[in-house]
Parts: structure tokens; C-alpha cells; sequence
């Protein structure tokens, strides 16, 4: 049998808490490895997602967490504690991938896909002005104002029991008074998407397919019923290049991270079988 020698510094090693504690799991894991089986293969084929690795760069990681939080190194005692805390976590986590959760769970789905499209996104090179421009005229439709709605109205919040009266009223030209209505009697260039989320998408349509200088009503919106006069109906204008020079390095990093996430995404999907339309016998 040849000679066994200490390494030197191993000594220290071995008296070290944190050392003592993953030379246990170690020699733990090694021992139920080798009892499970005396085949080095079926040691070789065991589920890797079965083993926990407790490393350096995550014991530094536990521990710069640690002192972030409490503004000082953790004891040894607490970096042990912290080395638990950490194992429960991660065979909880296991356990939950295990039982498919993350397919169930639409938030937890959507959260970890845009984890990884951050990953992939990465950071685009700057752009220069010329390649911006270009950027601006082959995605111009995208730099158009939106429409807008100009319009008068009388607001109830509750039904009124005439509202043909009240129409037919405001048709002949006379005032009707109405109630107070928090953005006011007259509505001038209101957006599109200003009179969908006061409003809602209904009212909105009503009033943009709506007669000019004619009042209807009543209208239905979230917040109660409107006669409505609309004066105006503003057609999209494209924005002029320097109106969205700030707009547009957004938008073109925006683009190459899309980019960027598509080409790793199919490269990726080049792993599986895609299967459409199947279902269950």
C-alpha cells in the first residue's frame, strides 16, 4: 500500500466549520452512492438534478448577501446557518420543478421566460445617426400620433328616466345642465388611449363612429351615461424624426434585444420536437 500524504494546508482545512460541513455531505452522498450501487455506471447515470452542490462562488455569494443586508461578515455559525437555509431552498425549488408547478403557475411561467430573455437580451452596441434615421424610415408606421377626440357632454351616473327627453332637448340646441364630471363638460384632443382607460374601449368606439357637431346618447361608459357632441376627430400625424430622436434609441435597442432573444430561441428549439394539434387518447 503506498504512503498517504497530507497535502500541506489540509490540516487547517479540516478544522475549518464550513470545510467540516460539505466534507460531510460529501462523504454522505459518496457513501449512498456507493451503497445504492457498486457499478461505476449506474453511479455515472444518476440523476444529476439529485445532487446539491454546495460550492465556493455560492458560499461567497450567501455571505456578500449576508453582509449587504446586515452591514457586516457573517460567524461562522450564521454563514452554517445561511449553507442550510440555502440546501431547504433549493431541494424546496427542485421539488417544485419536479412536480411541474412552473407549467401550472402562469406567473411563475411567465416570470422565469423573462428571466431568460433578459439573459439572452444582452446589451446593443450604440447607434449611429445614420443607422437611426434608417431605423426611423422603415418603421415609420410606428411614429404616428394617435387619433384624437374632440367633444362636449352631458354626464349622469345613474340612467336618467327621459334620456329620449334630454336628447331630444340637446338636438334642438337648448342647455341641459347634467352632473359634474371629474375631467369636465368639454373634452378637447383627448387620445385614443386616454378615452379607452376613462372611458373604455364601448365608449370610445360609440363616439369615434359618431356624427360630427350631432349629439347622441346616452353613452354608456365605466363611469355612467353621456350625451356627447363630438366636434373634432383628429387623424394620426407621423411625428417628425427629431419629435422621437430619444423615442428611437429605446426602440432600436429594444429591437436588437428582440433580435437577439429570437436567434438564441430558435437555435434552442433545434433540441426539440415540436408537436401541433395532438391530445390525449
Amino acid at each position: 500500500m503506498s504512503e498517504q500524504k497530507i497535502v500541506p494546508g489540509s490540516k487547517k482545512l479540516l478544522t475549518e466549520p464550513l470545510s467540516i460541513f460539505v466534507l460531510v455531505a460529501v462523504a454522505i452522498f459518496g457513501y449512498n452512492a456507493w451503497s445504492g450501487s457498486s457499478d461505476a455506471s449506474d453511479v455515472m447515470a444518476a440523476n444529476d438534478a439529485d445532487v446539491v452542490v454546495i460550492d465556493d462562488p455560492t458560499v461567497a455569494m450567501l455571505q456578500e448577501n449576508f453582509t449587504w443586508l446586515e452591514g457586516r461578515r457573517p460567524t461562522d455559525a450564521e454563514t452554517q446557518t445561511l449553507i442550510s437555509q440555502w440546501i431547504d431552498e433549493e431541494v424546496l425549488f427542485r421539488e417544485a420543478l419536479a412536480q411541474r408547478m412552473h407549467l401550472s403557475d402562469s406567473k411563475m411561467r411567465a416570470h422565469l421566460i423573462e428571466k431568460v430573455r433578459m439573459l439572452w437580451a444582452g446589451s446593443p452596441e450604440p447607434v449611429d445617426e445614420a443607422d437611426l434615421l434608417d431605423f426611423y424610415m422603415e418603421n415609420m408606421e410606428q411614429y404616428y400620433t394617435e387619433p384624437t377626440l374632440s367633444f362636449t357632454q352631458v354626464y349622469f351616473e345613474e340612467m336618467p328616466t327621459d334620456a329620449a327627453g334630454i336628447l331630444a332637448t340637446l338636438q334642438a340646441g337648448e342647455a341641459v345642465e347634467g352632473e359634474a364630471f371629474w375631467l369636465g363638460r368639454n373634452l378637447n384632443s383627448y387620445s385614443e388611449s386616454i378615452l379607452r382607460s376613462s372611458f373604455g374601449g364601448e365608449f370610445y368606439e360609440e363616439l369615434k363612429a359618431a356624427p360630427v357637431d350631432q349629439w347622441v346618447g346616452p353613452v354608456e361608459s365605466a363611469r355612467g351615461f353621456h350625451f356627447a357632441r363630438v366636434s373634432n376627430k383628429g387623424a394620426p400625424e407621423l411625428m417628425s424624426y427629431q419629435a422621437v430622436r430619444e423615442r428611437l434609441d429605446q426602440d432600436w435597442a429594444d429591437y436588437h434585444r428582440r433580435q437577439n432573444v429570437s436567434a438564441r430561441t430558435e437555435t434552442i428549439k433545434e433540441r426539440f420536437t415540436i408537436v401541433m394539434g395532438a391530445s390525449g387518447g
